[in-house]
């Protein structure tokens, strides 16, 4: 028990030695609770639920807590695999350190489940503090150990944070809180019963469990899944050489797209994930969300008018510029993250600081064009824009700032504070402060964001002929080219190399 204590000391500290995690862990589920609050008790009222805004508003804290934990086990694991396998072969043995993995995990998890409950109990007063404080510790216990087996078979870091954050990404916006729905697929997501069981709801099964046996099978399920895998777990690494060669300018800008490119493309399951994850996604928001009604504020022709769209429609649009956001993000975190030491060789060798950024430029465009012309794709079966021309253009307005927002994101606050930054900045900007399904139209607070130029922009050609946004495109435009600028600056001081 006492190596135990040790090793999960160790690994606190190992997670701390970057303190704007710890921050990020309390900060990001206050944002994220206070600003989702409001706009999930008004989507809910607006689909016929009833009930009080405390008891509406309670999967926030949940949700916010269990991505945080998700995110926090597999980085906990994908890190330190060699060091773990090495401090069980000199006879540590496997099952204290899988304990003591997961034991801090859970102890980080906690924190961010405090800074949850919290945060919901700022906004809105908690109508039964025993159940939300059950479901916040059973979603963090779920994602934990879906984080944990995930990072114990993730060859990549990309790969394996686009599966954790698209597993909750299904699970929130296409889960009963927020979709609406009694699709029978929805039961299938881990949080389903832990948010009926929030929202004091009934499962809708004929069944003696219940909502919480649910949860609990779910948590003890991951929890076990995670220990199997974890345990199991015998992955290797294999190194990788860089070939170095001098060309011209027009030479090194191409030769640095092309082995971008080449390096994304041997990632198979990268391209698999970045394809099928908007397929899956967009086609389900379609299909589990109610075709409810609802007025929404449009702009036509220079004159405000209401206009009732189905619920299904709004929520299918714009799932294509929340998707996009999200991936487009990661993308542009995770390929500067990646090649820092690397881009820095570059130079010795002879490329100019500029060559190496249109380089990683051109990379992250591609695979937002890539995930755009999926998305859209998969949107145009189920729903057909009234001016597909600027539905397409506003998506890719969107996929590009956010490529470049990533790439900003990762290199202030690294990895892990990246991530965290990732999930909460689309989610809070393109999910509810741009999201027309949870008002007749978006909040002012909202006006100034990246996406509300782009997302303006789409939502308007998906529901309206004639383009009435040039304000909006102005804004969209600025707000890219602003961080192309300083994307460029920061970059050149990424691709200095470093003094010995």
């Amino acid at each position: 028990m006492i190596t135990v204590l040790r090793l999960t000391r160790r690994y606190i500290l190992e997670y701390v030695r970057r303190p704007v995690n710890i921050v990020l862990l309390i900060f990001v589920p206050l944002i994220f609770v206070i600003l989702s609050a409001g706009a999930i008790i008004d989507f809910a009222k607006a689909v016929g639920f009833v009930g009080a805004a405390g008891k509406l508003s309670a999967p926030t804290a949940g949700w916010a807590a269990s991505f945080l934990a998700g995110i926090a086990g597999f980085y906990q694991i994908l890190n330190s695999r060699d060091a773990d396998k090495r401090l069980a072969l000199s006879g540590m043995g496997v099952h204290r350190i899988v304990i003591s993995r997961i034991f801090s995990g859970l102890l980080l998890s906690l924190l961010a489940a405090l800074a949850s409950i919290s945060a919901l109990a700022i906004k809105s007063e908690i109508v039964d503090p025993l159940r939300i404080i059950t479901g916040t510790l059973l979603s963090v216990i779920i994602y934990l150990g879906i984080g944990v087996a995930v990072g114990s078979v993730a060859k990549r870091e990309i790969n394996g944070s686009l599966i954790v954050i698209f597993i909750w990404m299904f699970d929130v916006f296409l889960g009963p809180a927020m979709a609406g729905g009694k699709i029978w697929i929805t039961r299938l997501f881990p949080s389903h019963f832990v948010t009926l069981l929030m929202l004091n709801r009934g499962s809708g099964h004929k069944d003696f469990i219940g909502n919480f046996g649910w949860s609990m099978v779910w948590a003890v399920g991951a929890l076990l899944l995670a220990v199997v895998i974890f345990s199991a777990n015998n992955a290797s690494k294999k190194n990788q050489n860089l070939v170095k060669r001098e060309w011209a300018v027009w030479h090194r800008l191409c030769s640095g797209f092309k082995y971008g490119l080449r390096d994304y493309r041997r990632n198979v399951i990268l391209w698999v994930l970045l394809l099928l994850l908007p397929i899956a996604f967009i086609t389900l928001s379609f299909y589990v969300t109610p075709a409810k009604p609802v007025p929404v504020e449009l702009l036509e022709n220079g004159i405000t008018k209401m206009k009732i769209i189905t619920l299904d429609k709004i929520h299918g649009a714009i799932m294509v510029p929340i998707t996009l956001a999200f991936l487009a993000g990661l993308s542009g975190l995770f390929i500067v993250q990646g090649s820092m030491e690397a881009d820095a060789r570059l130079v010795l060798a002879g490329f100019r600081p500029f060559e190496i950024l249109f380089s990683r430029i051109g990379t992250i465009v591609m695979a937002a064009l890539l995930t755009t012309v999926v998305s859209i794709g998969i949107t145009a079966i189920n729903f057909t824009p009234e001016n597909w021309g600027w539905f397409i253009g506003g998506n890719l307005l969107v996929a590009f700032t956010y490529g470049m927002i990533g790439v900003l994101i990762g290199v202030i606050f690294g990895r892990i504070g990246g991530l965290y930054m990732m999930f909460l900045l689309p989610f809070i900007d393109v999910g509810i402060a741009q999201n027309i399904m949870f008002s007749i139209s978006p909040p002012k607070w909202g006006s100034v964001l990246p996406s509300r130029g782009g997302v303006r922009i789409l939502v308007d050609a998906a529901f309206t002929k004639e383009f009435d946004y040039p304000g909006s495109l102005i804004l969209a435009l600025v707000w890219l080219v602003c961080l192309i600028v300083v994307t460029s600056i920061i970059f050149r001081q990424i691709a200095k190399p470093k003094n010995a």
